[in-house]
């Protein structure tokens, strides 16, 4: 039975990528029965204009709430009258990357569902989107939509380096989408000094070792997924080559609609420097991405 404290946080601009987000919020919600939270920032957006507005004299934030608040009560009606059977709304003040430690009320867990799209240009290299600022920050799961609809999740992808945090990822990626078909994917990354070590050995000298590679890869596969415990096995894959490309490739071929990955919160220049699978798949991946940080 569903927990009353799980609840989804659709975090809304009032864009067209959170209008999605906010519909994939809505799905999820009717399917497991989670409560659902709509959520308006009044610091995130376009705050340039908001700016210009307010040297005008254009611009109230009394007024702000308000039109929020009015906007996000229709909603709720919208959704209560579409089955939705739990949802409240909330008008916050500041950026919703500071108030990520306020959303869960006491006793709760949960998700905070966003638009995977996000500011561009300048603005963005200086900042970050909101969603990446979000995600940076590490304080909650985030799943970022790139799809609409109220279909579930059919095809799930958890993405694993082996460790811990992509167990964590995973087990809520498995209430996620409890009706989904389930694929382990771990990619085998040969260090740069064995590649040059093996440069001029015998081809079956290197196929050997990429052979051994491949096969202690599947046992420590399957050790994760018992300690997953599932009802029904997933398929495993285990491909070779850099993270970020094996998962792009992978979820091509298998059609993936949710990719799950555990991570840490890195600052953005970190992440550029060293590259990052989760920030790939934020920005590159053409499915739903669920990015859990620490212990989900």
């Amino acid at each position: 039975m569903t927990s009353a404290s799980d609840v989804l946080i659709a975090a809304t601009d009032f864009s067209e990528p959170a209008g999605l987000a906010t519909e994939r919020a809505a799905a999820l919600a009717r399917g497991l029965g989670w409560h659902l939270r709509l959520l308006h920032a009044l610091g995130d957006g376009d705050w340039i204009e908001r700016m210009a507005q307010g040297l005008k004299g254009e611009f109230s934030i009394e007024l702000a709430r308000r039109t929020a608040g009015s906007r996000l009560s229709r909603e709720r009606e919208r959704l209560l009258e579409a089955g939705v059977a739990d949802v409240d709304y909330e008008v916050l003040d500041g950026t919703l990357p500071a108030l990520l430690p306020q959303l869960l009320h006491e006793g709760e867990r949960g998700v905070v569902v966003m638009g995977a799209q996000g500011e561009t240009g300048l603005r963005q290299g200086l900042l970050g989107s909101t969603a990446d600022r979000v995600l940076r920050a590490g304080a909650l799961p985030v799943l970022l939509a790139r799809q609409g609809g109220g279909q579930a999740y059919r095809r799930v992808a958890l993405a694993t380096d082996l460790g811990e945090p992509s167990l964590h990822a995973a087990r809520l990626g498995l209430r996620l989408a409890p009706g989904a078909d389930f694929h382990l994917l771990h990619a085998i990354e040969i260090p740069p000094d064995r590649n040059m070590a093996f440069a001029h050995a015998r081809p079956e000298t290197r196929e050997a070792f990429h052979r051994e590679a491949r096969e202690l890869a599947l046992r420590r596969l399957q050790v994760f997924e018992s300690a997953l415990g599932l009802a029904v096995a997933p398929t495993r894959a285990v491909r070779e080559g850099p993270p970020a490309a094996v998962l792009a490739a992978f979820v091509e071929e298998a059609q993936i609609d949710l990719v799950v990955l555990g991570s840490r919160p890195r600052a953005r220049w970190e992440a550029n420097l060293l590259g990052s699978t989760a920030l790939f798949a934020t920005h590159r991946l053409p499915c739903d991405v669920l990015l859990v940080p620490g212990v989900a």
